[in-house]
């Protein structure tokens, strides 16, 4: 006898990728549930992520929650500049002038531009449209205690933290979005090998800059002789600041190192501030042996931590909300086989190790990107040192400040959902991102007639893309209506945009990454083929 399911999906973690997750499920008409320890979404002033990259920015879109991230609070006005000093009132020694919103637009083939949006507000926006799709019930004040699986799926036995009670939960699967400490990960035995960086420790300010030395900035990077010791970086675009430790070899204990001294040091004069929250943590580049076992999942900072230098962590695992969030929903509604389960690690795992690898080298420039001996020195001699120093670290940083290639550059090269056509993968680099429309990769954003990107028409079910209206594409119909898969069909006309695409037929996931492109539609038995390839219902 088959056990009851209270939810195709049981998710643990009620941050960003676990809310993210829901959301994905929900809008695709997936049930899901919530299981999160805290009493409820966005009731602290957490000193975490708050950049939304290009690529996160066009997830949310799907979302339908564009707007409400780009309306945050994050004035439009306020510039996205870098200075580095060696405090507040102290000396100045360079500067990576970036534009406010209001002065901005999405680089070359982005569709949306980077925004400033603190996880104190995001939480609660991703949590708002969860709940919108009615099919997500978020469990707050719940902490899961272990979980059981079988072949059929999974129990998560949980505790309502204020009564002490518990109770059995039944889902198909559970993805575990508990963070880089997750409970689930160590309950499955996964190892987490990686290297520690650093030890750290942030705190939630208020603090009025307006009137100090260099006004209000985005960020502020503090040097002495040894190098970059501590940075500070607006989160509100107002008065609430992230300061943030670089790192220490050894764990920094709140209650005995007072971190009040090191703010004091980094203003220099006597600024009025307050400080919020004190966290602790620990700095590392570590990713999961495995980010799956069985009907479990692994998401978000469970299956990768990341050197915050660069802002990779949060949309990273935002992108593994996406694959997880079309892949279950595929699968649970027999759209898709084995395979897509099979393909998630295959396929995001190479990511989180480029994006972490990618912050670790930002994190390295930050404390030894030049010779900072004399950055205090007074006289010509300082001067030029500092002037040097300046331009040095702005060099070396400037993958940290421009990363769209991070953001939309990423392919899924070698995964067995897309069929290769033979052509070279090109560079992948950090700062530049060059459009193509190779399998594996992202499809090209381009204007449409109507008004809306190339990018509007995925999301939801696979795409075909058609350029040439005489090719004909009905086979690949009729193997997708065999195997039960959503497929539409979209006519494009421009030829500027075929020739961004490059072939007359381009065939798009639900997750807007190209999975296989030809002039020509394979025929019966090589058409069942390739649907079910790029499907899973077989391995390529």
């Amino acid at each position: 006898m088959e056990l009851r399911m209270d939810a195709p999906v049981l998710i643990v973690g009620g941050g960003p990728v676990g809310l993210a997750t829901a959301l994905d499920l929900g809008r695709r008409g997936t049930k899901s549930i919530v299981i999160e320890r805290d009493e409820g979404t966005g009731v602290e002033l957490l000193a975490k992520a708050g950049t939304l990259n290009e690529r996160t920015m066009e997830i949310c879109r799907f979302w339908e929650i564009a707007k409400d991230v780009a309306t945050c609070g994050f004035p439009d006005d306020v510039n996205l500049d870098t200075i580095y000093c060696t405090s507040l009132d102290g000396l100045f020694i360079g500067s990576d002038p970036r534009p406010s919103t209001m002065d901005r637009v999405p680089p070359e083939g982005a569709l949306e531009m980077l925004r400033k949006c603190p996880q104190f507000q995001f939480d609660p926006i991703l949590a708002k449209a969860a709940k919108g799709t009615g099919n997500v019930d978020l469990l707050y004040g719940h902490q899961l205690e272990r979980l059981e699986q079988d072949d059929a799926g999974v129990t998560a036995i949980v505790t309502e933290v204020a009564k002490g009670t518990q109770k059995a939960l039944r889902g198909r699967y559970l993805v575990g979005c508990d963070g880089a400490g997750s409970g689930v990960r160590r309950s499955l035995g996964i190892d987490f090998p990686g290297k520690m960086l650093s030890y750290s420790v942030s705190a939630m300010l208020r603090a009025d800059l307006a009137d100090t030395k260099f006004g209000i900035r985005n960020r502020y990077m503090f040097i002495d002789q040894a190098g970059t010791w501590a940075n500070l970086t607006s989160v509100d675009g107002k008065q609430l600041w992230r300061f943030t430790l670089v790192g220490n070899e050894e764990k920094l204990d709140p209650a005995v190192h007072d971190i009040a001294q090191d703010v004091y040091r980094a203003f220099g004069a006597e600024i009025h501030f307050e400080i919020l929250r004190v966290l602790p943590w620990r700095r590392s580049q570590c990713t999961a042996e495995h980010y799956r076992a069985g009907n479990v999942f692994l998401a978000g900072d469970a299956a990768h931590t990341t050197s915050p230098t660069g802002g990779h962590g949060l949309n990273t695992g935002i992108g593994d909300a996406l694959a997880l969030g079309w892949m279950l929903h595929a699968v649970l509604n027999h759209q898709g086989g084995a395979g897509l389960l099979s393909a998630y690690e295959l396929e995001r795992r190479p990511v989180a190790i480029r994006n972490s690898s990618l912050s670790t080298v930002n994190f390295n420039s930050w404390i030894a990107a030049t010779d900072f001996s004399d950055v205090e020195s007074p006289g010509a001699k300082g001067d030029e040192a500092r002037a040097r120093i300046g331009r040095e670290m702005s060099a070396a940083l400037k993958p940290e400040w421009t990363s769209v290639g991070v953001a939309l550059g990423y392919r899924y090269e070698g995964s067995p959902l897309i069929v290769p056509d033979g052509t070279p993968e090109p560079p992948d680099t950090s700062e530049v991102y060059s459009q193509t429309a190779r399998p594996g990769h992202r499809a090209p954003h381009a204007w449409l007639p109507d008004g809306r990107s190339t990018i509007d028409l995925f999301g939801c079910d696979y795409v075909l893309l058609r350029f040439d209206p005489k090719v004909d594409g009905e086979p690949i119909f009729a193997a997708a209506r065999r195997q039960g898969v959503p497929l539409r069909l979209v006519d494009i006309a421009d030829p500027a945009i075929a020739k961004l695409y490059e072939r007359a037929l381009v065939l798009v996931r639900p997750d807007a990454h190209v999975c296989w492109r030809d002039d020509i539609a394979p025929d019966g038995e090589a058409a069942n083929r390739l649907m079910a390839t790029v499907t899973g219902f077989v391995e390529g």
